[in-house]
């Protein structure tokens, strides 16, 4: 989706923009724009799963359905450190969008990976959840934290 054909099933292979002469073979049996992809996807769903730990009581107690741990007390490390590391991630990234968003525009072609309509929908969308993940952490902290 949004992406334009040819150059992307170039990039699915290894054979694309981005690996120079050095074509990449892939990793685990996948093509690497495959394993790519799904490392990204399952990324997000962590971070996903992970925001709404950070905003519902399984946060806070360990639900019913987790072995050993069931109905104790989340320690807040589990889930803030996850959470201040990707927030850091995400922000210094983001703080280079700007640049790439106006990059991508003025540059666009037919050869690109992406089209200018998937830069306009996944660069603010990320920018999006640069700004509600510390967000999110930072209400678990507060909500968490031992009182003085």
């Amino acid at each position: 989706m949004f992406a334009n054909p040819d150059p992307f099933h170039e990039w699915y292979h290894g054979r694309g923009p981005g690996v120079g002469d050095h074509p990449v073979d892939g990793f685990l049996g996948m093509p690497a724009g495959a394993f790519y992809l799904g490392l990204l996807c399952v990324l997000a769903g962590l971070g996903g799963v992970l925001a709404l730990g950070l905003i519902s009581d399984w946060g806070i107690t360990f639900p019913r359905w987790v072995p050993w741990p069931r109905g104790r007390r989340v320690p807040p490390w589990l889930p803030l450190t996850p959470t201040v590391v990707g927030s850091a991630v995400m922000i210094g990234y983001s703080a280079t969008l700007p640049w790439q968003f106006a990059a991508e525009l003025s540059r666009s072609s037919p050869q690109d990976i992406f089209t200018p309509t998937g830069v306009l929908i996944g660069l603010p969308l990320l920018l999006a959840w640069t700004v509600a993940l510390p967000l999110a952490g930072w209400s678990y902290y507060r909500r968490t934290r031992l009182p003085r």
